[in-house]
């Protein structure tokens, strides 16, 4: 949601004392007709907002109560959390992946190249072998 949203929620909600339905001792609390229509029009306003945007509301408090769980009283509300410092971690973490990937690479090719070479000098004993046995099909005679 953006900033703007945000803010108007906050209003909103404070004006509809946090609950987003119909407060009546709010009314009784303003004197005079013209102060309970307006505070009328404010909460009629203020639920309609409610009712329009409660799926994104009911997201933004169940990832303040996510928060406020897993921060366990380090959250405050008012505060955001160290998203920048999340975002140079992440970046810090990503490089060191990649300097790891690029690594693991030379080794797998330098292994290989160790393997090709392990089997080719398996094939070149493994003839010589064979060269110094003698044949066994020249030698039986008819």
């Amino acid at each position: 949601m953006s900033k703007l949203i945000l803010a108007t929620l906050v209003v909103i909600l404070i004006l509809a004392g946090c609950s987003g339905e119909y407060q009546p001792a709010q009314l009784e609390a303003y004197k005079g007709w013209g102060a309970k229509g307006k505070a009328q029009k404010a909460l009629d306003a203020a639920n309609e907002f409610y009712e329009v945007h409660r799926p994104q509301l009911t997201l933004y408090e169940s990832a303040e109560r996510y928060l406020r769980d897993v921060l366990q009283g380090r959250f405050d509300p008012k505060k955001l959390p160290p998203i920048t410092k999340w975002k140079e971690k992440r970046a810090r973490l990503i490089a060191d992946k990649q300097s790891l990937t690029r690594d693991y690479h030379a080794l797998k090719n330098e292994v290989a190249e160790a393997e090709k070479i392990r089997h080719g000098v398996y094939d070149i004993m493994s003839g010589e072998r064979r060269r110094d046995q003698p044949d066994k099909s020249k030698d039986i005679e008819r």
